[in-house]
């Protein structure tokens, strides 16, 4: 989450966002809620985090010695 807030080029937002990400309870809904605020970045969120989720897959695969054939 903080390499996602360090893309968002809206500095009020980042600021929020790294607010939210240096404490407290409730960090992911707290940033999540304040991501909804904006849908284009929520979505750019989620693609974000789908690729994060992607790399580490395949690194995985790759630690174990897995071949990952895509079609």
């Amino acid at each position: 989450m903080m390499d996602f807030a360090a893309t968002i080029e809206d500095k009020k937002l980042q600021s929020t966002l790294m607010h939210i990400l240096s404490g407290g309870k409730r960090i992911f809904r707290r940033f999540k809620d304040a991501l909804s605020s904006d849908k284009e970045q929520l979505e750019r969120y989620y693609l974000f985090i789908e690729g994060r989720n992607r790399m580490r897959v395949s690194d995985w695969f790759i630690s174990i010695q897995v071949k990952l054939i895509l079609e």
